[in-house]
């Protein structure tokens, strides 16, 4: 049966946009927290990993076993000391970040810009596997300016107890342009003996099916910008998956469903963004609340036709009420 995770995005898909989601479109098998990255002194507070602390209100959606911790950066030390306080706090396995693109990330060879210094990661996986109390995964992409990276690294990560490899078949210098590299990711699969996720333009159950059909031993899917897009994505790809009826595998499927949203449709995404701001409602910076919104706006602006109008005055608008106001039109 296949297993989907919540990819990690950046200033979307922390806890606030977890617990609104789960509550309206379904649970995911697993989710990538966004990174924190490692840190110097001797003891990690809790103000750093304030999005990944269980607890009761909105932190409950920490408290299943679901959530897997994410880290950037390669010092052995700083992430050993993360992960032995994700490790102290219940967390059942981490993952390591070696796909972020962001360019200022990247230049510190951090993210994908760590995928060309094979020694480097070496030294690094050396260092912390012997002493790392919990199983690691890594997230990761093809490479950073050659698509050879991956290929090169995963005789090494063969070497090691890794628990899985996600693989998002860009280089990093794409960001998230062009296409994703599926004979490459081919190329990646057949030469590793690990369990391989699957990441990247999962954006329909079409695309979804496409993958599935071509790489019939893969079984863990990861979905993050397509969720955004569209709500009810991982709600579609669960019936697809369960029925195997090729009547869910069409044009009825994809996202273009929700160029005509019903009402009940349009109202289940009106309730999920005003969720999102009834979290919010007590944060000292109303104007970091409307960047979130606008955040997924250019999402949902680009996955359902129709609203990219109702988008661009969101984007545009400059306070929480105008922003209210406007999504009262919905």
């Amino acid at each position: 049966m296949a297993e989907f995770y919540l990819s990690p995005l950046r200033g979307i898909t922390d806890k606030i946009f977890r617990a609104a989601y789960e509550r309206r479109f379904g649970r995911f098998d697993y989710t990538v927290a966004p990174f924190v990255p490692t840190i110097l002194g001797s003891r990690v507070k809790d103000h750093h990993i304030r999005d990944l602390l269980p607890g009761d209100g909105i932190n409950n959606i920490n408290n299943d076993g679901r959530l897997i911790p994410q880290i950037i950066g390669h010092d052995p030390n700083g992430f050993l000391l993360l992960v032995r306080k994700f490790a102290d706090t219940g967390f059942a396995s981490v993952n390591w970040n070696l796909g972020c693109p962001a360019p200022l990330v990247a230049k510190k060879k951090r993210g994908c810009g760590l995928l060309p210094h094979k020694e480097i990661i070496k030294q690094f996986l050396d260092e912390i596997i012997p002493k790392i109390p919990i199983p690691l995964s890594i997230k990761t992409r093809l490479g950073y300016e050659s698509p050879n990276d991956l290929e090169a690294l995963i005789p090494l990560f063969n070497d090691y107890p890794i628990k899985e490899l996600m693989i998002h078949p860009r280089t990093g210098i794409q960001l998230y342009g062009g296409t994703v590299d599926i004979d490459r990711f081919e190329n990646c699969l057949s030469l590793s003996k690990h369990t391989i996720v699957y990441n990247g333009d999962i954006i329909s159950v079409n695309t979804f099916k496409l993958l599935a059909d071509r790489f019939p031993n893969v079984n863990k899917w990861m979905i993050g910008r397509g969720i955004v897009m569209n709500p009810f994505l991982l709600r579609e790809l669960r019936e697809a998956v369960s029925t195997e009826s090729s009547a869910l595998i069409g044009s009825s499927s994809t996202l273009s469903t929700l160029s005509t949203l019903s009402t009940k449709n349009a109202s289940q995404i009106t309730y999920f963004l005003n969720d999102l701001l009834d979290i919010c409602k007590d944060h000292p910076y109303p104007i970091k609340v409307l960047g979130r919104m606008k955040e997924i706006w250019r999402y949902l602006g680009n996955g359902i036709d129709g609203w990219e109008n109702l988008s661009k005055k969101v984007i545009q608008c400059q306070s929480l009420q105008e922003y209210r106001t406007i999504i009262d039109t919905i």
